[in-house]
């Protein structure tokens, strides 16, 4: 008897290692296809930069950004509200990887156009991606009468440049986080000392509060050029915005508080005026609308 019980128990032993290796040899064969993360941020923007999310295949994204002026005008300006600039932007999925996009600034009466890559996508499961990566670069163009006749107006002299690298990670259902270094160039500056590239590093996060609400940050700590006065010869400051997002039905309110009233990138990061200790800051807020061409999707922002 004993010697039949050792002979079941090992029979057993030996098909339970069998059906492991069998399912083994199965999951090597068939590997499980990693799961896209979606939604690391609310909008194809944090506050004023860029976010890593994309506008998806034929669909179509205006957004509109308002910043009142400064606060600390009290109640002579109503706290800024007698202020304002505006940006206007449209933005066009190509394809869920490719957007490309247009703009204007009331500041500067600056155009520009701009274009934004996928180019990793963050996804879990075996073989996934830990995190999503992206490019988004722009160029702009400064359409004021020149202040000064006596200088020769080149086209080439109101151009401006960025370029921006999106890093960012969907750590959980609450929290998303990104880095961005960026590079801004500017054909032509007021002195000559003046550097006409400026690096940056663009730090930002969204934590997600309800359903629909979600609480954001974002930073420009410039590397270079910290001293550089902005066009108009004042100091500049690094920028620095805290706001929120509110879903509601086929739009995103954003919602903020920022030092700096340039909406256009390379106007974040160079031309911010005031700072946050002398409540030189600002109310602002965006509106996106999409509007999709494509019948077979469902209207979704990546």
């Amino acid at each position: 008897m004993k010697r039949i019980l050792v002979l079941i128990g090992t029979l057993v032993t030996f098909n339970l290692f069998a059906q492991d290796d069998l399912m083994k040899e199965l999951q090597d064969m068939s590997p499980s296809k990693p799961n896209p993360i979606y939604a690391t941020f609310k909008s194809t923007r944090i506050i004023t930069g860029q976010s890593i999310e994309h506008i998806a295949a034929k669909h179509l994204n205006l957004v509109i950004l308002h910043r009142f002026g400064e606060i600390n005008g009290g109640a002579y300006t109503l706290w800024g509200i007698d202020q304002a600039n505006m940006r206007i932007a449209l933005e066009y999925g190509i394809n869920d990887k490719l957007q490309i996009g247009l703009g204007r600034s009331s500041i500067g009466k600056t155009y520009d156009g701009n274009v934004k890559w996928k180019i990793l996508a963050q996804s879990k499961g075996k073989g996934g991606m830990p995190i999503s990566l992206g490019y988004y670069g722009n160029i702009a163009i400064n359409t004021l009468e020149w202040a000064d006749p006596t200088i020769d107006n080149y086209f080439t002299s109101r151009l401006t440049y960025f370029h921006q690298l999106n890093i960012a990670k969907k750590i959980n259902e609450y929290v998303s986080l990104q880095i961005a270094p960026t590079l801004v160039h500017q054909n032509i500056v007021d002195k000559i000392a003046d550097k006409n590239s400026t690096f940056a590093i663009g730090l930002g996060g969204s934590f997600k509060l309800s359903r629909s609400v979600r609480f954001n940050i974002e930073y420009y700590p410039r590397l270079t050029a910290r001293e550089q006065l902005t066009n108009n010869g004042v100091r500049a400051y690094d920028y620095l915005g805290i706001g929120f997002d509110i879903e509601t039905g086929g739009h995103v309110f954003q919602l903020m508080f920022t030092n700096g009233d340039g909406m256009l990138e390379q106007q974040m990061v160079r031309e911010t005026k005031t700072q946050w200790s002398n409540a030189g800051i600002r109310l602002g807020f965006n509106i996106a609308r999409t509007f999709s061409f494509d019948n077979q999707k469902t209207n979704k922002t990546w």
